[in-house]
């Protein structure tokens, strides 16, 4: 399994990790999560690889390509609308997500709107790269924040007022019935590896993902949705956690560094995981734009003989951008959030089903 695949899978999971993802558990504490989440481990892993080998029959070819040699255009135009569509989706909710984090812990006075402008300004550029540069960025920036991440996390970790007693008792509700809420939400940490719909070419998948490969996954989703959901219990109480906006983001600001610069993990937490947020986000966006470009290309559209559709819609995704973030609130955006959640059995079965008619048309 190429290295990219992980750093995709680690760039979603992380994001997730002070998004609406850990609030959602939260506020279903008492609701089955942690079977929950335990299934969504289960699901999640299978899923992924299930996708991960239907590619391999498929070498060097992006998923719009897959559809257009096998497939009639009644079938693929309404796919990858609906693929671009909810790729552009789960890319807003980050960004939404991180703007509104950002608005409220490091710049409390700025405008959403000036705000909002200042992530899409960095990310505009991105999404004009080629497909290597997305994959080197990425790899770049993982290698100069997973060690940073790592240390934070251990921080949190060995810290003296994590109470153990409080995840003792969230532990309790172990036999309580798994919500679907709670799963969907848990099962999306690992819907990192399906962009490789886009950057398929560059996986180079030869071998056939197997058990290494889902001890792996398992592995890393497992600490993941552990650390997710029972660390800011252990810091802030099982009875309030419920009620908190950015879980993580408190739980953090509970953590000093005693003899660092900066004092309080809450800054250097928020800033590094904002730097994730931002290649999560330009991942997202990327994919989506590259599906809505297989789709529409307008020859019409052309400056210097260079056609231009596609600054047309990296426009278009910003100016929407900014009237959902001026719009939305907390509250709207975990509903949002949800309802998006919710749908990924829909989102997986029209993959998975596409693959499969592909993989069969194209064996003739």
């Amino acid at each position: 399994m190429s290295r990219y695949l992980y750093y995709f899978i680690i760039v979603t999971m992380v994001t997730n990790l002070i998004a609406s993802v850990p609030r959602i558990l939260m506020r279903e504490s008492e609701n089955g999560v942690i079977l929950s989440m335990v299934l969504a481990v289960i699901a999640g892993v299978l899923l992924t690889i299930t996708v991960i080998n239907l590619f391999r029959y498929f070498p060097n070819m992006t998923f719009p390509e897959i559809l257009k040699k096998s497939t009639s255009k009644w079938f693929y135009y309404p796919v990858l609308f609906y693929f671009a569509i909810s790729w552009y989706g789960a890319g807003l909710i980050t960004l939404t997500t991180y703007v509104l984090l950002f608005n409220t812990f490091l710049s409390y006075e700025t405008s959403i709107t000036v705000t909002t402008l200042a992530f899409l300004f960095i990310i505009s550029f991105g999404l004009l790269m080629k497909e290597k540069s997305i994959l080197y960025i990425t790899e770049l920036v993982l290698i100069i924040f997973l060690p940073v991440i790592f240390f934070l996390i251990v921080k949190i970790y060995t810290d003296p007022k994590l109470e153990w007693d409080f995840v003792k008792v969230a532990m309790t509700y172990m036999n309580t019935l798994p919500g679907y809420n709670t799963f969907s939400a848990s099962t999306y940490v690992f819907i990192g590896a399906v962009n490789i719909i886009i950057f398929n070419k560059y996986m180079k998948i030869k071998k056939k993902a197997g058990l290494k490969q889902i001890a792996i996954l398992s592995a890393i989703g497992l600490f993941t949705l552990f650390t997710t959901y029972f660390i800011p219990i252990g810091f802030n109480g099982f009875e309030q956690i419920g009620d908190l906006t950015f879980p993580w983001v408190t739980t953090s600001d509970s953590v000093r560094m005693k003899y660092s610069i900066i004092e309080r993990l809450t800054f250097l937490f928020v800033i590094v995981f904002i730097g994730v947020a931002f290649i999560s986000l330009l991942i997202h966006w990327y994919v989506s734009l590259k599906l809505f470009e297989s789709i529409f290309q307008f020859h019409q559209l052309k400056q210097k003989a260079k056609n231009i559709t596609s600054y047309c819609l990296v426009v278009l995704f910003g100016l929407i951008a900014i009237i959902v973030t001026r719009q939305i609130n907390e509250f709207e955006l975990v509903k949002l959030s949800m309802y998006f959640y919710d749908l990924l059995p829909i989102f997986y079965s029209v993959l998975i089903i596409s693959l499969l008619i592909a993989k069969r048309r194209l064996k003739r």
